[in-house]
């Protein structure tokens, strides 16, 4: 059970971390893409174009770290019904243990064995359910974040695209 509550209370934390670093990664793509809709006032199919912001960058790397973040936790909820199913098979050993010493006669006896097999097999599934809706929640978000990360680069890189092309062909750049 130690080992149960334990695994569940590092989920939950990294789970809520997680969450945390996706919420302000989520608020800073929407300031970095709202700063660049104050700066060029373009648009690409009704999202701002904005111009290259080291920002941006930032918001790269820290979605790395939100993938690995992820992977921790959806590790963690596979861990916790197999704990689970540990202490059930620690619980059954227990019960054939009382049977080989006092028989069958004892059922009081097999009850504490049987019973820390399903308390065991309890705990490590309602630790593990949330665990793994929770992560369910936060792999979409996270999703989320690397497709707007995905569009803003595409955004940046088209834009300077364009930037590069229109001042190649100004009237200033040409002889004449």
């Amino acid at each position: 059970m130690f080992g149960i509550a334990g695994v569940s209370f590092v989920a939950w934390f990294f789970s809520i971390r997680t969450w945390l670093l996706a919420g302000s990664l989520l608020k800073k793509l929407r300031r970095i893409n709202n700063g660049g809709a104050a700066n060029s006032g373009r648009s690409h199919r009704g999202v701002q174009c904005t111009p290259f912001l080291p920002d941006s960058f930032a918001v790269k790397a820290q979605t790395v770290r939100l993938g690995s973040g992820l992977w921790l936790v959806g590790t963690l909820a596979s861990v916790l019904p197999l704990l689970g199913l540990l202490g059930t098979v620690l619980g059954m050993l227990l019960s054939f243990e009382v049977i080989q010493i006092y028989g069958t006669s004892q059922p009081r006896l097999l009850a504490g064995g049987i019973g820390q097999a399903l308390i065991t097999t309890q705990a490590g599934l309602w630790m593990a359910v949330p665990v793994f809706f929770f992560h369910h929640i936060l792999s979409r978000r996270i999703r989320l974040i690397r497709n707007q990360t995905n569009m803003l680069f595409h955004i940046m890189q088209t834009s300077a695209a364009s930037r590069l092309t229109d001042e190649q062909h100004s009237p200033e750049n040409k002889d004449v």
